[in-house]
């Protein structure tokens, strides 16, 4: 069986703001163990026609390669912050056949939550929801697997403005008070409103106001007032939040209550007779960004590492430290004021003393004590090559590793070991685990041998005790005895020693 995870994080998903109808796509995911093909998730937040169900679909991409038809099983889930489902799709009975273009799903995948803040919770923790769609070929044990993590984020942008309606006492009613507003940020997100007062027969007098955005591009989502006195302090008067509603509305109506006592407090609250009021509003700006963001092949998932898995997956991270990230990135990309080298033997890489000593304990020492690099402010690394340098730099800056490959991981995690970056060594370590098999894990035997990493030697003997025949009569195993004949006889022993076919006398 060939099997496929893909797990999309929608972030500030509370304030999507399709209509019925309006759907949200994932980044595309290639699937290289089913034939190679590209594929999406198709989200409608409020329904593709019934605005109580949100609706859910598994398309194969139009421009996909592989054969014109797939037979697949497949499974949809919305999971919780600890990685298990709260809300399944099951498709196992019968498999389904995908054409390019074509796609699967249930139109009344889960129920809308409205205002019940429980259930909500336990499925929006920190506003994200987690979908996670399973597909697999064949029957069988697994015997191929892997695994991809995507994210999208609803950009959001908040704005407080002061707004003062002068002559408040002698306003009419039906006459509108007009304000506009232009957020500061480098995209100048406009929007204006009204304030007035509604009087209509039969109805008490109700103070009113309208805000509407200044493009089709910028949603409002949610607006609180507040009435400010003379001496700034403020009172609540009015909101409005918009994002349990069923139907998306372009203009917010909403009516402020300025108390029963408010005419009684004229000196404080309507000096001059100018009313003040601060708004502050929240503006669903569309997609922020959306990648995908690591993926892990041929996984053979122990419990503990399907745990670490999850809980490096799910966890989030606010957005002003991914902006703070963004920044740290542009320094090392833009090289400003660089004050130390690391050099190859082939090329020069400019850096920062300060992320490197954060970073690493070896580079602190090198650089705050009397070693010879603190003095030649340059750090030879003759033993990494330009590449494995780029990604480890890119790593300490970021915290992000890109396009990670076997071989690659290997010398990264070689690289981090003996500057002691303790999160990269977890990090390839994690995936050198997930993506060893009956070829490769001589490898990991020596690294484990080598660097003396328990988390990998025991991850290594627990694959050899499962499929020690195979691995043992293959002929990467024939070369690795002939070249580390000692740790191959160790392993040998253990696995017998283990699987009770060894007597000891």
């Amino acid at each position: 069986m060939r099997k496929f995870t893909f797990i999309w994080f929608i972030e500030n998903f509370s304030y999507c703001w399709h209509e019925t109808g309006e759907g949200l796509v994932s980044p595309t995911f290639f699937v290289e163990i089913i034939h190679s093909t590209s594929w999406n998730l198709e989200l409608y937040p409020r329904g593709e026609e019934d605005p109580n169900f949100m609706s859910l679909y598994l398309r194969r991409c139009e421009d996909c390669n592989g054969p014109g038809r797939i037979t697949l099983f497949y499974e949809l889930s919305i999971l919780d912050a600890n990685g298990r489902g709260l809300v399944s799709a099951k498709r196992e009975e019968d498999a389904y056949e995908f054409e390019k273009g074509k796609g699967y799903g249930p139109k009344d995948f889960f129920e809308l939550l409205g205002n019940n803040l429980e259930e909500k919770t336990k499925v929006l923790t920190s506003d994200i929801l987690r979908v996670c769609c399973k597909m697999w070929i064949d029957e069988g044990e697994v015997d191929k697997e892997a695994r991809s993590c995507a994210r999208t984020r609803i950009g959001l942008v908040k704005i407080s403005f002061i707004n003062i309606i002068e002559k408040f006492g002698i306003l009419k009613p039906d006459q509108k008070k007009s304000f506009d507003v232009t957020s500061v940020s480098k995209d100048g997100f406009k929007f204006s409103g009204n304030i007035y007062v509604k009087n209509e027969p039969g109805s008490e007098e109700e103070i009113m106001v309208d805000i509407f955005p200044g493009s089709d591009d910028v949603h409002l989502i949610t607006c609180q007032i507040y009435l400010l006195s003379s001496a700034g302090k403020e009172v609540e008067c009015g909101k409005i939040d918009t994002r349990n509603y069923i139907d998306r509305k372009h203009t917010l109506n909403f009516p402020i209550n300025l108390g029963k006592n408010f005419l009684d407090k004229k000196i404080e609250y309507l000096p001059n007779d100018n009313l003040t009021l601060r708004c502050q509003c929240t503006l669903s700006t569309g997609i922020e960004f959306e990648r995908i963001e690591e993926t892990f092949y041929d996984l053979q998932l122990t419990p503990f590492l399907e745990e670490k898995l999850n809980a490096s997956s799910f966890a989030s991270c606010p957005a002003g430290a991914k902006s703070a990230l963004a920044d740290i990135k542009s320094l090392y990309k833009d090289q400003i004021l660089t004050d130390v080298q690391l050099k190859t033997l082939t090329k020069t890489f400019p850096v920062h003393k300060f992320i490197l000593c954060a970073r690493s304990p070896v580079f602190r020492a090198m650089l705050t004590t009397d070693m010879k690099e603190k003095n030649l402010n340059c750090i030879q690394v003759d033993d990494l090559d330009d590449s494995t340098i780029e990604q480890f730099l890119f790593f300490l800056y970021t915290d992000v590793l890109e396009n990670l490959q076997w071989e690659s991981a290997m010398k990264l995690y070689y690289a981090a070991d003996k500057y002691q970056v303790q999160h990269l060594i977890d990090v390839s370590s994690s995936f050198l685990i997930t993506g060893m098999n009956t070829i490769n894990i001589t490898d990991l035997l020596i690294i484990a041998d080598r660097h003396q990493d328990s988390n990998i030697k025991i991850a290594v003997e627990n694959f050899i005790c499962e499929k020690g025949k195979k691995i043992f009569s293959s002929d990467e195993w024939e070369n690795f005895m002939e070249t580390n004949p000692l740790l191959a006889m160790k392993t040998m022993h253990l696995y017998l020693k283990k699987s009770n076919d060894l007597i000891i006398i």
